[in-house]
């Protein structure tokens, strides 16, 4: 029943792709010119950014247009199904809510991931620096989109309870463009240091190490980037599910699953 469920999420998401594709294609438009100015910015800035510049601030500008955009989609589920007044009637389906929620999700994997892949591959192309991905980078990304999902888990617990919160979810939104260094490498210690508690920025920086200077799994592993991103990873997956759960027992006893 599971597979029919994620089945129809994934036809349910194609769908909304033919309805709003002139929203999709002005959105690819701003994305992709708005990081083709800020890279322009970046040059004059500095007479030494060059091609390997772009492609580090392009491999952290797709990273983040994802896995943000996933965060926002997961959270907003709640707020959206509590809008419309269906939110008791998703958790008293058949199946479990964390259930339903996690198919969605990959709904938004799929949908968020072919756009913002599609973004990337056009700017490379623009700039002249489309080149080969290893294939291990695909790994490193599946692993920094389910750390960046536990987060958007554990916002749609405290939508639950605290909804909306918008107001949370937008500056977080932004934030991570800035303290994930997914525009430029951070370098203040202590900007450093909280980057590191963050989902994005782990992943951010093994797949500029993977791309950039072509570092092996063995390496990656002895200069503790693969092991920082496996342990943020699973840091917000334990996150996601417990502030979920809590979420869900909470807004059941005080009643405001059919509150909208």
């Amino acid at each position: 029943m599971l597979l029919a469920v994620v089945w129809a999420e994934l036809r349910r998401t194609l769908q909304l792709a033919r309805s709003y594709w002139l929203e999709y294609i002005a959105n690819f438009v701003l994305f992709t010119f708005g990081f083709l100015l800020l890279l322009v910015a970046f040059h004059v800035a500095s007479d030494s950014y060059g091609p390997d510049g772009y492609m580090s601030s392009l491999i952290g500008y797709v990273t983040w247009i994802i896995c943000a955009t996933i965060i926002e989609a997961i959270a907003e589920v709640v707020s959206n199904e509590s809008r419309t007044g269906t939110l008791e009637q998703l958790f008293s389906a058949g199946l479990r809510p964390v259930a339903v929620l996690a198919s969605r999700t990959v709904g938004f994997l799929l949908d968020y991931g072919i756009r913002g892949l599609l973004l990337g591959t056009v700017a490379a192309a623009i700039l002249g620096i489309l080149r080969p991905i290893p294939p291990f980078a695909a790994v490193v990304f599946v692993l920094t989109a389910i750390g960046a999902c536990g987060l958007g888990f554990a916002l749609a617990g405290l939508a639950l309870t605290y909804r909306p919160i918008g107001g949370l979810v937008n500056p977080l939104w932004q934030m991570l463009v800035f303290f994930t260094g997914a525009l430029a490498p951070l370098t203040l210690p202590g900007l450093v240091l909280v980057s590191k508690a963050l989902p994005l920025t782990w992943g951010i920086a093994t797949l500029r190490a993977i791309i950039l200077e072509d570092a092996t799994t063995a390496v990656l592993w002895q200069r503790g980037e693969l092991i920082g991103l496996i342990l943020n990873t699973a840091f917000y997956i334990v996150l996601g599910a417990a502030l979920f759960a809590w979420g869900q027992r909470k807004a059941r006893v005080l009643g405001t699953l059919g509150h909208y």
